[in-house]
């Protein structure tokens, strides 16, 4: 884990069915180790393969880990990328769930179809009651996410900024969205591991004050609108999703517009 200055490794004791202690930072794999067998009956503890040379030193079991603690390890490097970029406060329950809608939308590559310059109609209705206009981005140079703009046209005024090079000016249309980021390594190598999308979803808000952190409610909406968009193809424009927001139930449905056709 690469810090201001330096780098640390993270190292954390996951139960076979994904429960985990407090993770241990350290510089050394002997330390770290030790440090998590306080307490603990070493019989009952396995090592990955990546630290067997510790772990035969410590008379340690060396086992390839099972899903449950590569899922638990992929969600903690997450959250922790997440606190790295200052979206932590949205807390490592909307991290898993990113992780998973994530997944879902980097696996349809609906990219492939549309384009940014493509406005989609997203409706929300529940705890929370509105329109945005949509758009998918990504392809060969990466950058793949979707943003979900406040206002209808934005879309087109933002292409008109950014023809006119006021990309600053662009960057500061009310929006929410979500980047599938391929740093850092650490996050991106464990999310991988587990067999999830090899990215970091990244979720932002922008306005004219600047980028900030969307609000929990706005964080369960692109939830929502990863997976509906993971739904959708060129013979399925229309998709809804939804989410549970405490004791109420949140829809978003998403119209797509007609699909272009890449070579």
């Amino acid at each position: 884990m690469q810090l201001s200055q330096d780098s640390t490794n993270v190292y954390l004791r996951v139960t076979p069915t994904g429960e985990f202690s407090s993770p241990v930072f350290d510089r050394d794999d002997l330390g770290g180790v030790q440090a998590l067998l306080e307490g603990v009956d070493p019989e009952t503890v396995s090592c990955e393969p990546a630290l067997a040379p510790v772990a035969q030193s410590l008379g340690l079991r060396v086992e390839p880990p099972p899903q449950e603690v590569l899922s638990a390890r992929a969600s903690i490097g997450t959250f922790m990328a997440w606190e790295q970029r200052g979206v932590a406060g949205l807390g490592a329950d909307k991290a898993l769930l990113f992780v998973q809608a994530g997944t879902e939308f980097w696996e349809a590559r609906p990219w492939s179809h549309w384009d940014d310059s493509q406005p989609f109609h997203v409706s929300i209705s529940g705890p929370l009651t509105r329109t945005y206009e949509g758009s998918i981005f990504g392809g060969e140079d990466g950058g793949e996410g979707l943003a979900l703009y406040e206002q209808t046209g934005a879309l087109k005024t933002l292409m008109d900024l950014q023809g006119r090079g006021r990309s600053e000016a662009a960057t500061r249309l009310p929006a929410i969205g979500v980047t599938l980021d391929n740093r850092p390594s650490y996050a991106v190598d464990a999310l991988a591991a587990a067999g999830r999308a090899p990215r970091l979803p990244l979720p932002l808000k922008t306005g004219p004050s600047g980028l900030s952190m969307p609000s929990p409610l706005e964080a369960l909406v692109l939830v929502a609108t990863l997976r509906a968009v993971a739904r959708l193809d060129p013979g399925r424009r229309e998709a809804l999703s939804t989410v549970v927001s405490g004791t109420e139930q949140m829809a978003v449905r998403v119209l797509a517009p007609q699909p272009r056709l890449r070579n």
